[in-house]
């Protein structure tokens, strides 16, 4: 039994002499010869992956050792096949990150369908941008108006359900009664974009006003859309006059069951490591980000391209997260009713 009892302690410990980082080695000396992968959850082509790809070409720089940086492209079900692969698969020695749809990490709250992470167990990197929600309709639909919405049937097109382009309609149905109906299936921005142009849908949800001003600013200059409504937890001045959601919305509990649901565009486009990266090597990431994301270069470029960046650091990501699933359990069970409602 004692020899028995040495064996497997002795191969314990060997599992972790080889799952730890090797002693000594700093983690400039680790990066110098990696390759760190990207994953984005979204296809080519949108807001999201234009911002990861704007990413990876100035942050590698800011990383001790100056890896390769590639992108990887995961899309399904509105970015949650990525987080899935982030939390359980990506490798979790810092050669792994990527970028989710700010409200995926919220999901879990009101449906774990397809979750297979936990949310407060991410390292998260940070997000390259907070938003103001609208609800974008197309300027020849015969729908554009809130008013309108509220008594005729209006056709919406979504991504996978636990996005918000599924989640926003559904509660905004339930709380102040529009009647947007959810057709889903498609991909991504690019998709929903194409669908609004040929007429299949009336518009969507969830998209900011400064990722159509930059993605599609024909559609600005030549009057082709109508923004319905502001949603979030800022209003826009550049859309005065627009009704917005907490302006919809009368008691306490509602307006904290619009945090819940709303309050992810603080953190819009979130970058995120697996568990378990060790410390010096998620801090130098974290770092890299944030020097990125005031690197001349990366702002001069995404000036030119017309990518809005509005940094949201790991730390406010990270209280954001807990104050939500702190919220009292009375008010999350009623925001997944509302949410889950159709």
């Amino acid at each position: 039994m004692k020899s028995c009892f040495s064996l497997v302690s002795a191969s314990l410990m060997a599992s972790a002499i080889l799952c730890s980082p090797v002693q000594g080695e700093t983690v400039k000396d680790f990066y110098a010869s990696k390759t760190i992968s990207l994953t984005i959850g979204y296809p080519p082509g949108g807001g999201f992956d234009s911002s990861a790809r704007l990413l990876i070409r100035h942050m590698s720089r800011h990383i001790p050792g100056q890896p390769t940086m590639v992108p990887r492209n995961m899309p399904g079900a509105g970015s949650l096949v990525a987080a899935n692969y982030l939390y359980n698969l990506a490798a979790k020695d810092g050669t792994e990150f990527g970028i989710i749809g700010g409200s995926v990490p919220f999901g879990p709250l009101w449906s774990r369908d397809g979750v297979k992470f936990e949310a407060v167990k991410f390292n998260w990197i940070g997000s390259m941008d907070r938003w103001t929600g609208i609800a974008l309709m197309w300027g020849q639909a015969p729908i554009t108006s809130l008013d309108k919405a509220l008594v005729q049937d209006v056709t919406i097109g979504a991504t996978g359900s636990g996005d918000v382009t599924s989640i926003y309609p559904r509660v905004l149905n339930a709380m102040i009664g529009t009647r947007f109906k959810v057709v889903g299936g498609y991909q991504g921005t690019s998709d929903l974009s194409l669908a609004m142009e040929r007429g299949e849908i009336h518009g969507r949800l969830g998209w900011c006003w400064d990722c159509v001003k930059s993605e599609k600013p024909d559609w600005v200059s030549g009057g082709k859309i109508k923004v319905m409504m502001q949603l979030g937890m800022i209003k826009d001045p550049e859309l005065q006059g627009i009704p917005h959601i907490l302006d919809l919305v009368r008691t306490e509990e509602d307006r904290q069951i619009i945090r819940l649901v709303f309050g992810s565009q603080d953190m819009a486009r979130p970058f995120l490591a697996p568990p378990g990266v060790p410390q010096d090597r998620l801090t130098a990431l974290r770092k890299a980000f944030e020097e990125a994301l005031t690197d001349k270069d990366l702002l001069s470029e995404a000036q030119r391209t017309n990518l809005p960046i509005k940094l949201t650091s790991a730390q406010e990501i990270e209280k954001l997260i807990a104050e939500v699933y702190a919220t009292s359990p009375d008010v999350i069970d009623r925001a997944a009713k509302l949410i889950g409602s159709q």
